[in-house]
């Protein structure tokens, strides 16, 4: 048998071949055994540094007991040209997730990974290692549960530029101050870790709660960032906890509007109010022939209180010219007016608790600020409806629709611009995850 017959033979034995930044994975039978093994570039076998630092990283790395570290002896020839990996069947995080992407719609898939690789990169930072790439491609899986594994780490290839042949095409995915100095700490991990979360949520869009939170981790500057991988992931149950907090307080507000309009409606005032009913029909064109229409005359920018005092002079000079019917108009006029008015000025009030800086912020500071724009509202109810010559009655009935109004059209707008419905899951999920039960 010559050497190309001899490496063809080999070849043959291989099976489950992906590719790893460093170098090839693969199962090889020896023995009627399969034993894992990674074939390091050539490129990088070339170096002899290169042999050096897979020695000093398989030391360092038998004190680590976490299991989502896999443990590896090298092979040894002329420099150390391979690794021999841990028994289990592994395959890239980049092959898993396109193998069955349906499984990112797993309960608790992605937080469950997030988790695990805080854990085990606050152990190795606390041991002085980075891991640097955090790259669907240099991260591994195990088979029977998908759960994270981790190999190689960068910072044993550092400050040399060995990371610009392992690392190639995956600049993305790892921290500037490496690939330009490199330099690597607990917040290049972070920068990079970031980077795998936004990747995680690409397919359902990353949730709105955590977009600043991944911005910060991934800043161009370390200074900006999270200073560890556990303060990241603080960070981020902190902003969902918040956020979860401010949509139950919102739907709590809403409810209690909706309440407070229907007791309102089932518990008329006690004292005698004298209550017109608007008319539907629209303003009765005789007026202007009596010569006096307060609408026209006062022109379009009248408010509700010039209106109303114009119609009290008007009726006040000459009551026996103004019938029931023109003054069941005017009074549906006034209460028009006073709509138009209170509905913008509830939108700027409302406006104060729908938006993107309360919905981050604590839930102490967002219930205060609730209840303020709940005395707000109140306030100028009582305020037009004062000048709008309506009764407190009137006011309160139309006040309570157009706060219901409000409140659910900008509860609208929040959902649907950043995000926070969750994305139903396609038919090819579906049908993924019936055939996987079957």
């Amino acid at each position: 048998m010559n050497y190309e017959e001899l490496i063809k033979s080999r070849d043959k034995l291989k099976t489950g071949k992906f590719r790893l930044p460093y170098g090839y994975f693969y199962k090889r039978n020896i023995d009627n055994k399969y034993t894992n093994f990674v074939e390091f570039h050539d490129e990088l076998t070339d170096s002899i540094y290169f042999s050096g630092c897979i020695q000093r990283q398989c030391e360092a790395l038998k004190h680590i007991s976490n299991k989502c570290q896999i443990q590896f002896t090298p092979n040894e020839g002329d420099g150390i040209y391979a690794v021999a990996v841990e028994p289990g069947n592994y395959i890239s995080f980049e092959q898993l997730l396109n193998d069955t992407p349906s499984i990112l719609a797993k309960d608790d898939f992605i937080d469950s990974t997030i988790s695990k690789l805080v854990d085990i990169t606050t152990e190795l930072n606390n041991e002085g290692i980075q891991y640097i790439c955090y790259a669907p491609s240099n991260i591994l899986a195990r088979k029977s549960d998908s759960e994270v594994r981790l190999l190689l780490h960068g910072s044993f290839f550092l400050p040399t530029k060995l990371q610009d042949s392992i690392y190639d095409g995956l600049e993305e995915y790892i921290a500037p101050e490496v690939m330009s100095e490199g330099k690597a700490d607990e917040r290049s991990d972070v920068y990079s870790l970031g980077k795998f979360i936004d990747y995680l949520y690409s397919s359902s869009g990353l949730p709105f709660e955590l977009k600043q939170v991944i911005k910060k981790a991934t800043a161009e500057s370390p200074e900006k960032r999270y200073p560890t991988v556990a303060a990241l992931y603080s960070a981020m149950k902190s902003h969902r906890k918040v956020w979860k907090t401010s949509i139950v307080g919102l739907s709590a507000i809403v409810i209690a509007l909706i309440i407070a309009g229907i007791f309102i409606d089932m518990h008329p005032n006690r004292e005698p109010i004298e209550f017109v009913k608007p008319v539907e029909e629209p303003l009765d064109e005789s007026l202007l022939d009596e010569g006096f229409n307060p609408y026209t005359e006062l022109g379009p920018d009248a408010d509700s209180a010039t209106i109303a005092n114009a119609i009290q002079d008007y009726l006040s000079n000459d009551s026996n010219r103004v019938g029931e019917k023109k003054i069941r108009e005017f009074q549906a006029k006034a209460e028009q007016i006073f709509r138009k008015q209170y509905t913008k000025a509830a939108d700027v009030i409302l406006s104060k608790i729908y938006n993107n800086e309360r919905m981050n912020n604590s839930e102490k500071n967002f219930m205060a600020v609730s209840r303020e724009v709940m005395e707000e509202l109140v306030e100028k109810q009582n305020e037009l409806a004062s000048s709008s010559s309506i009764s407190n009655e009137t006011a309160r009935r139309i006040a309570s629709e157009i706060i219901e109004q409000l409140t659910e059209k900008k509860k609208k707008a929040l959902e649907k611009n950043y995000g926070f419905q969750k994305a139903e899951k396609t038919e090819q999920v579906k049908k993924e995850e019936t055939n996987n039960k079957k």
